[in-house]
């Protein structure tokens, strides 16, 4: 018997071919340009399918580096076209090429708008606009004006943000230099104006201005948010421990001064004495709040806050009392308010019910740090910034007190503030007093268009106004919410958890999970919990205090301790 087949055990003898390897070939953007005689245009290219993805870089008119930054010729060749080539070094038979089109219209910038006025620390958008080339790129730049030595704030992308505090207005350059030919510039001017809410005032003061306890200890300032009334008349600021009570660690009749140390530049023997600290409830007693007797004449009677009548036709702030009414936090409520930092303000309420652990650090004389855990808080959106602890949240509807501010993530995203009426009750309780707000009617509180534009972000900070949740969805998902609660803190990433707005459905609420930035849960979180969806928003701790960053202002005055800001 006669067997056919090969070595290994038969199989056929089909031979394999090699892989068929892609052509080299060479990406490059832009494929076409517009460029001014003697201006710049950046190339990029790339060889593809191979090892080496280097190129070299020629052009018919005009030069161009290894980097691939074109040069325009000083005239206009014939034909008005240039073509830049990238060929791929490792393969100099690939190769790819752009027209650029050679001009003789002039490159010019211009800024809009070529003159404004920002409150100190508040932002101002501006815009260039370049012409005669299609590389409209931009470096942006902030001066002084000649023979000013001040700290001119900052820009980024054409967002200029005033320097603060400062004492008197100053005025500033806002340079736009073309990246296509840096001789081509533009500037327009900027007059940066003190925020009322960090000056010092004549008495009797308002509220939602800048203050602290006298014996913080160091450079500190947050706010002097609202006054009280007892069952007597007496009248009380109403502002956080951690601002007036050294978290708990003041004594009673310390002086409560008012601007904060920070306005003053740290000059300790400027602010003056407006109320001696009263009382404040154990910071474990979910509100971190004090009260502080009105220095007689110190603080307007009438419990007139900066900015709660609106902004006057020349963007100054009108004071005005809030209502006397209180109210309570629904989600996707407009909101308000005017603090030392940011002063007046506008979000909307994104959580209600929240558990929220909040970090108090050992400065403005609290010794010791700690982390806080709040449950029933009001969480907003863009509201706060550090230096804005203690300002009331208003309901902008009504200016009927909402929360008072707590803390904030360092990413300014999330702000957590503790409900008025657990304030009271934990002051009246403290200090057995009957304590409420000094106030007028309601009335609607119109916010500055730059901050309404800051709370504008990713949805979930918009200042839009959603039909309101109903009574029963609400009540359903804060039972969830809390059925789930003491799972999900459990996790080391989790800062909190409160009931929100679906991102889905918005007549459905939802679940949200604030987890730190850069962690990953330990769990799997589920994307719904008995129905409801949970969202899981990323972003910073929530701090009690933040470090305030003007280095500048700090060389300029001379100031040798660290300055610092109270959220």
């Amino acid at each position: 018997m006669l067997f056919g087949g090969g070595c290994g055990g038969g199989g056929n003898n089909t031979a394999v071919n090699p892989p068929v390897l892609a052509p080299v070939s060479v990406s490059i953007t832009p494929t076409s340009a517009t460029v001014p005689v003697g201006t710049s245009q950046p190339f990029s290219a790339f060889a593809m399918d191979t090892a080496n993805s280097a190129v070299s870089w020629s052009a018919s008119a005009g030069t161009i580096d290894s980097s691939g930054n074109y040069i325009a010729p000083a005239s206009v060749p014939a034909g008005e076209i240039a073509i830049v080539t990238a060929t791929s070094i490792s393969t100099p038979s690939a190769s790819a090429s752009a027209t650029v089109t050679i001009t003789a219209q002039p490159l010019s910038v211009s800024i809009s708008p070529a003159s404004s006025n920002v409150k100190a620390g508040l932002t101002q958008l501006y815009v260039a606009n370049v012409v005669g080339t299609t590389n409209t790129s931009i470096t942006w730049s902030v001066t002084d004006l000649p023979g000013d030595s001040g700290f001119p704030g900052s820009v980024s992308y054409g967002l200029y943000t005033g320097p603060a505090p400062i004492l008197t207005p100053q005025t500033f350059s806002i340079i736009a230099v073309s990246n296509a030919d840096s001789t081509k510039t533009a500037s327009a001017s900027v007059t940066v104006t003190p925020l009322e809410n960090e000056e010092g005032q004549t008495f009797p003061i308002k509220l939602g201005s800048s203050g602290v306890n006298a014996n913080a200890g160091d450079c500190c300032s947050g706010t002097l948010g609202s006054l009280l009334s007892d069952q007597n008349g007496k009248q009380y600021i109403l502002s956080n421990n951690h601002i007036m009570g050294r978290v708990g660690n003041a004594a009673v009749g310390e002086a409560i001064v008012q601007p904060g140390f920070v306005d003053t530049f740290c000059n300790f023997s400027l602010p003056n004495t407006v109320a001696h600290f009263t009382a404040a409830p154990p910071i474990d007693s979910n509100v971190d709040a004090a009260i502080a007797e009105v220095v007689p004449g110190a603080v307007a009677t009438d419990g007139e806050i900066i900015g709660l009548g609106g902004i006057a036709s020349d963007g100054s702030y009108i004071p005005a009392p809030p209502a006397s009414t209180t109210a309570i936090a629904t989600v996707g409520m407009p909101v308000a308010k005017s603090g030392r930092t940011t002063g007046l303000s506008c979000a909307v309420v994104q959580g209600i019910d929240g558990d929220i652990l909040v970090d108090l650090p050992a400065e403005c004389g609290n010794p010791v740090s700690r982390n806080v855990p709040f449950s029933g808080q009001v969480v907003t959106g863009r509201l706060v910034q550090p230096g804005d602890s203690g300002s009331l949240i208003v309901e902008a509807a009504t200016s009927r007190p909402l929360a008072l501010v707590a803390g904030v993530t360092e990413d300014l995203q999330f702000a957590t503030a503790n409900p008025v009426t657990d304030v009271l009750a934990a002051l009246d309780s403290t200090t057995g007093l009957t304590l409420s707000f000094v106030g007028a009617g309601d009335h609607a509180i119109s916010c500055s268009p730059e901050l309404e534009t800051k709370s504008r972000t990713l949805g979930s900070n918009s200042t839009v106004q959603h039909d309101s949740l109903s009574s029963d969805e609400i009540s359903r998902a804060i039972l969830v919410k809390r059925k789930y609660k003491d799972l999900i803190m459990r996790d080391p990433a989790v800062l909190g958890i409160a009931v929100g707005r679906s991102e889905i459905r918005h007549e459905r609420a939802s679940i949200l999970i604030f987890v730190q930035r850069g962690r990953n849960l330990s769990m799997t979180a589920p994307s719904m919990f008995d129905g409801f969806e949970v969202r899981i928003l990323p972003t910073d701790r929530f701090e009690a205090q933040a470090r305030s960053r003007t280095d500048h202002e700090e060389c300029r005055f001379g100031i040798r301790s660290l300055l610092q800001v109270e959220p």
